[in-house]
Formats: C-alpha cells, sequence, structure tokens
C-alpha cells in the first residue's frame, strides 16, 4: 500500500509498504528503485537518479503523533523535509528546509515549503499497528522468548539461558564488526533449534565480508575462554560445560559451507583469488587439514571439509552475483590464517575440557567424532 508521495524536481516519489512482510519500496516516476525490509521505525533508501545523482531518503515514524517524517538527500545534501500524517487521507507537509536550498535545487519550487504529501487514510490503521510492532520489537522478543522455552525443556532453565547468551554474544561480534565497517545494522534475532542472526547492510568488500563474518567467532572464543577460566578457578561444572557448549557452537560456525560463517569466509577467499594458484593454495591447505582431523578422529570436521571443498571447485567457474572489490594476497594469506588459528583454538579448548574428564564435556567430543 502507498504511505505517501511527492515531487521533485521534476520526479514523482513514492514510498509504499507491506505490512504482511515488512517491505517498504521506494518508486520514482512509476519505477520501483528501492527495496528493503527492517524491523525498526526507521529506514534509509539509496539509489542513483542519473540526472540527480545519489539519493537518500530517510523515513522515522513518530508513535505519538501518528506522523512519518521523511528527509530527501542529494549529493549528501538534505534538500527537503516534510511530514506525512498517517491518520488522515491528506495532510500538508510541514516545510523544514530552508528557501535557499530549494531555490538552488529545485528551481521549479521557489515558495520554500515542502510539497504536498498524499497517503491512504483506509489502511492507516494497520500500518501503525505494524509500525509499533516494528518499533517495540516484538518479534525479536518473541523469538528470544521462543528459543528461552525450547532450551529450557532439552536442557535446564539456567544452562539455556547461559546458550542464549553465547548466541547473543557471537551475534553481537557480528554487529559490532559491521559498525565498525560503516554499515547500517537492524538487531539481531534468535531463532530455536537453528541459533541466531545478525542483520545488517550487505558488506562493500570482501575483506569487509571476511571481517564481519569472522568477529562472531572471535567474541565467541573470547566467551568461551572466559567461561573457561571461571571454571579452571572456581571448577564449576556449569561454566566447564558451558565453555565446552560454546566452543562447539562457534566450531560449527565456522565448518567451511555457505552461508555460515566459515562458508562465507571461504567464498571470499576463493572469489578474490579467481586464479588456479589460489585454488591449488586452498586445496592443499584443505587436504592437510583433512588429514590432521583424520589423525585425531575428528570425522565430523573432515565430512565438512569435503563438502567446502566441493562447494569451492563448484563455486569457482560460476559468475559472481556482486561487484565487491577483492581481498589483496596479503588479505588472503591473513584471512587464512586467522580462520585456521580461530578453528584450532575452539578444537583445542573442547579437547582440553574433555582432557579433564568433566561430566558432560564429552558430548562435544562425540560430536566432533562422529
Amino acid at each position: 500500500m502507498q504511505l505517501f508521495l511527492f515531487d521533485y524536481a521534476g520526479h514523482e516519489f513514492s514510498v509504499a509498504a507491506n505490512p504482511a512482510t515488512g517491505e517498504e519500496q521506494v518508486w520514482v516516476n512509476g519505477q520501483q528503485l528501492s527495496s528493503l525490509r527492517h524491523f525498526g521505525a526507521s529506514s534509509r533508501h539509496e539509489f542513483i537518479l542519473p540526472d540527480l545523482g545519489a539519493i537518500k531518503l530517510d523515513c522515522a515514524l513518530d508513535l505519538q503523533a501518528g506522523n512519518l517524517d521523511y528527509q530527501l538527500w542529494v549529493n549528501d545534501q538534505q534538500v527537503l523535509a516534510g511530514r506525512a500524517a498517517l491518520a488522515r487521507a491528506v495532510h500538508p507537509g510541514i516545510a523544514e528546509y530552508t528557501a535557499q536550498q530549494a531555490a538552488a535545487l529545485n528551481p521549479g519550487n521557489s515558495s520554500g515549503v515542502a510539497p504536498v504529501s498524499k497517503n491512504n487514510s483506509w489502511l492507516s490503521i494497520g500500518l501503525i499497528a505494524f509500525k509499533f510492532l516494528k518499533a517495540a520489537q516484538v518479534i525479536k522478543v518473541a523469538l528470544m522468548a521462543a528459543s528461552v522455552a525450547v532450551y529450557s525443556v532439552i536442557f535446564t532453565f539456567e544452562f539455556a539461558l547461559a546458550l542464549i547468551g553465547v548466541l547473543v554474544f557471537h551475534e553481537y561480534g557480528h554487529l559490532r564488526a559491521m559498525k565498525k565497517c560503516g554499515l547500517p545494522t537492524k538487531g539481531m534475532y534468535l531463532i530455536p533449534f537453528v541459533g541466531g542472526l545478525a542483520v545488517g547492510d550487505m558488506p562493500k568488500s570482501r575483506w569487509q565480508d571476511v571481517y564481519i563474518s569472522m568477529m562472531g567467532p572471535v567474541y565467541g572464543l573470547i566467551l568461551t575462554v572466559a567461561f573457561y577460566i571461571v571454571y579452571l578457578v572456581t571448577n564449576s561444572h556449569f561454566a566447564g560445560l558451558v565453555a565446552s557448549t560454546s566452543a562447539l557452537l562457534n566450531l560449527f560456525n565456522l565448518i567451511p559451507v555457505h552461508p555460515l560463517d566459515g562458508g562465507r569466509v571461504v567464498k571470499s577467499l576463493v572469489f578474490s583469488g579467481r586464479n588456479y594458484l589460489a585454488l591449488v593454495a586452498l586445496l592443499v591447505i584443505s587436504a592437510l587439514c583433512f588429514v590432521v582431523a583424520w589423525k585425531l578422529g575428528l570425522f565430523f570436521i573432515t565430512f565438512f571439509i569435503v563438502l567446502g571443498v566441493i562447494d569451492i571447485i563448484a563455486g569457482w567457474r560460476v559468475g559472481l552475483a556482486e561487484d565487491l572489490p577483492p581481498l589483496t594476497p596479503y588479505g588472503i594469506w591473513f584471512s587464512v590464517l586467522w580462520y585456521l588459528a580461530v578453528v584450532a583454538l575452539f578444537i583445542g579448548m573442547i579437547l582440553l575440557i574433555a582432557a579433564d574428564q568433566l561430566p558432560g564435556s564429552e558430548i562435544a567430543v562425540k560430536v566432533l567424532a562422529s
């Protein structure tokens, strides 16, 4: 359904939303130029218009007033700021930009007043309710509660809370990495039996993809070591099991199969090299890891190494869906060593805790040996 529309510099901008899916779309002159799903009260659409340049359209909902504020930016300069009322059929836009900006960037409108925004009232109540659900983050809370309930049935309530903490800390690492790269984030979601999901904009380079993918397991490694230290100091059975479980979950995320973290790293390495020397090097490293895992009896790891190799070979000649700046040769080898080091540390933590014969820690070893 259409939320509002306005004209600028001879172009008709229209913003529409689907309350069922959370999708927002921006149309210019009848052509869709941007689409995104978000779970907050605000959103930003970015696209290019040939005769204007880089366009940014920010939308923000004011729940108390029942208004939708919008700002239009052209080449990083704000040219419009208006307000659309969601509770009435038509509400005049409230101008909040200067007459100088309007005259300079929109010669056809010298009045200094923002264009009138229009919206349909017959679905306004549904839109406000949908925006409220997103702003209140009801979905996030419901998924977290469902995760706690599910894991409490399988384990104890205390261990379920610890498991949720492990997942949250892992996803928080991804979110921090996204923000470090300057990418907008939408928060995280916990999904029962699946794990967690950090939501944000797509990486702008292969290095950003590697960095964001690795920082989740790195944060997981920090938490694993912290619980292991608590176990050593207090001899707490609970802390030891949390450390072992955290290591296993984060290690699983590093399996070299897309879309897991490890799969994203390997894909970035493959698509950055794009030469046979890089392919041979990755295959040799995979073979060495396979031999080491086999010697240690970690057949679970060997199975996924084989899947990872198949994934690499199958995707080698496939054209890229996105054109991202590749890793430099230094970045490729740094990423390889970083990935292998984190994997080895997690395996070492699992074997170290199991060597103490801590009851329950043998589960992680049995998984790796299965």
